[in-house]
């Protein structure tokens, strides 16, 4: 029986359609959702940085941003899934790797099933490199649906 779904979300229409399967499956098995959005961010957006300023902040501007978007992409999510009928939903917004965060946190936290979006917002760099849930699929060591 499956107890705790891992949903990672990037705000994409694949992550939507994940946290849809991980709703149909946490009301049948009872089973906690918990979705991650894993952040990494190469430039600070001049908005985010204002914002920063403004409200005379003291955290370093990539940890506001990083918080910031990881926050709204999760507060849509948890609103979805809650919509779609999960009941125990949880979240959290962690920096890295995609793939080996989402892998880490999986395993760190025993999950039962990791169910990932085919393909998030980086579709070009999936193509060329290989995507997120390709290699989460490939590397980690409990069941991982990937959604289409």
């Amino acid at each position: 029986m499956i107890k705790k779904i891992l949903v990672p979300v990037d705000g994409s229409k694949h992550a939507s359609k994940a946290i849809e399967m991980a709703a149909n499956v946490a009301r049948q098995d009872d089973a906690v959702i918990h979705l991650l959005h894993v952040a990494t961010l190469t430039k600070i957006p001049d908005g985010i940085r204002e914002y920063i300023k403004s409200e005379n902040i003291h955290e370093s501007s990539y940890f506001v941003a990083l918080q910031t978007m990881g926050n709204r992409i999760l507060e849509a999510a948890c609103e979805e899934a809650i919509r779609k009928g999960a009941e125990n939903v949880q979240a959290s917004v962690l920096e890295g790797d995609p793939a080996e965060t989402i892998i880490n946190y999986a395993k760190e936290g025993g999950f039962d099933m990791i169910v990932l979006g085919s393909r998030g917002l980086g579709n070009f760099k999936g193509l060329m490199l290989g995507s997120v849930s390709s290699k989460v699929c490939h590397a980690a060591d409990r069941t991982c649906v990937t959604v289409r």
